[in-house]
């Protein structure tokens, strides 16, 4: 399950696991760039659902997960991908845009943890993913809101990987740099 699978990364990695055959289910806000993007894995011969939902509701994430679960079976990893920027003058700081970032970088991945741990508890095997960001170890500027949220979703992961390392729970955090994508 990849969610932000319609641009980006989360579109390139939705693409490249697809040419490997393997089965995917893509969450997303944008129904009709779902579609395209499970097309084009389908041209690769594999298996795509799209789950369009966003990572801020959390019962649309946990009926997505149930919807893949039904369709393809147990969910083997999670890419907690989906993300936003935010950037802006700190003298102009409005707290709902920062509250917003927040909420889509950090609580839309515990929405979608929460959507797919419990299933891979019970099975004692599971892989979680998150894409974070280099911007979670320093500020930026113009970027306060975003760094702040990675900075939150990565130490979330690594708090994530030392409670489930025992339950056979694998838990990866990715810190890329600066990516050609729309969001930046």
């Amino acid at each position: 399950m990849i969610t932000g699978a319609s641009s980006g990364i989360g579109r390139a990695l939705a693409v490249d696991l697809g040419k490997r055959g393997a089965r995917l289910g893509l969450l997303a806000r944008r129904r009709d760039l779902l579609d395209e993007i499970v097309g084009e894995v389908h041209l690769h011969g594999a298996q795509a659902l799209p789950l369009p939902a966003s990572v801020q509701d959390a019962e649309a994430v946990h009926a997505a997960a149930e919807q893949l679960r039904r369709e393809f079976g147990a969910i083997d990893v999670l890419v907690a991908n989906a993300g936003i920027g935010g950037s802006g003058d700190p003298a102009a700081l409005k707290a709902s845009e920062f509250a917003r970032v927040i909420e889509v970088n950090t609580i839309g991945a515990a929405n979608c943890v929460a959507a797919v741990v419990p299933d891979m508890v019970a099975r004692g095997s599971g892989h979680l993913v998150v894409i974070s960001s280099l911007a979670a170890y320093r500020g930026l500027p113009k970027s306060a809101a975003y760094c702040a949220s990675k900075a939150a979703v990565s130490a979330f992961f690594e708090s994530l990987r030392l409670d489930l390392r025992p339950r056979k729970i694998d838990v990866t955090i990715i810190h890329p740099g600066f990516i050609k994508t729309p969001l930046t």
